[in-house]
């Protein structure tokens, strides 16, 4: 069965580095290893921002505009997997697509009231002298709050591509590593265009330095 390329390296190295960055912020939490934990709170903060950005100018599957679409044509994506009878995407599906969206905005939040939170043993993050201690108590508490939202999303996400893996004998987790998808699952392939791996490391540096200038 031959394969065409679906995914630019720029999509798979950022999967790839959210997943290290969210394991990374939980084990270091949970070790209270607080330096360490900052480090990845401040890379994921990076790795979304260049996200949006990529989501912009990016490959085309990389960009919102290819593959958001209503809520409700999500749901008809639904029923017709669970009868497997749903058409094949280049990229994301429509349900896919959403929990893409819901990820990046858990991620973000938690990022950003990372920012502003403290933990009442000496440690503020790096906005919190900015704000009330009071404030800085609620975004504490939406911290960890959200993180269980985020592990909730994680969780329907791996039960998801179990699904497509072992039901619709199609393999997220493969493609997602090399970029490549079987040309019967492919969709609409042959309108595909990749945009220079050299432009998404110069939006990741600009990105990472947007996060120093605002945590300096």
């Amino acid at each position: 069965m031959s394969s065409v390329k679906v995914w630019d390296s720029a999509i798979r190295l950022f999967h790839w580095a959210i997943v290290i960055c969210v394991f990374g912020a939980w084990l270091t939490m949970e070790n209270r290893w607080i330096l360490a934990h900052e480090i990845f709170g401040y890379s994921l903060l990076s790795l979304i921002i260049f996200r949006l950005m990529w989501g912009l100018v990016g490959s085309t599957t990389a960009k919102f505009s290819h593959f958001i679409t209503s809520p409700n044509k999500a749901i008809r994506y639904l029923q017709a997997s669970l009868k497997l009878s749903a058409e094949h995407h280049s990229g994301h599906n429509p349900a896919g697509a959403w929990m893409v969206v819901v990820l990046l905005g858990l991620l973000l939040l938690q990022t950003l009231s990372g920012l502003y939170s403290n933990n009442d043993l000496g440690f503020t993050g790096p906005l919190a002298d900015g704000i009330s201690k009071q404030l800085s108590d609620w975004f504490t508490q939406l911290h960890a709050w959200n993180f269980n939202l985020i592990l909730a999303a994680i969780w329907l996400h791996l039960v998801a591509v179990f699904f497509y893996v072992l039901v619709k004998k199609e393999n997220l987790v493969k493609a997602m590593f090399t970029g490549e998808k079987p040309k019967e699952q492919a969709g609409k392939y042959q309108n595909l265009k990749f945009v220079s791996s050299i432009k998404a490391l110069l939006l990741l540096f600009v990105a990472a330095l947007a996060v120093m200038i605002l945590v300096i």
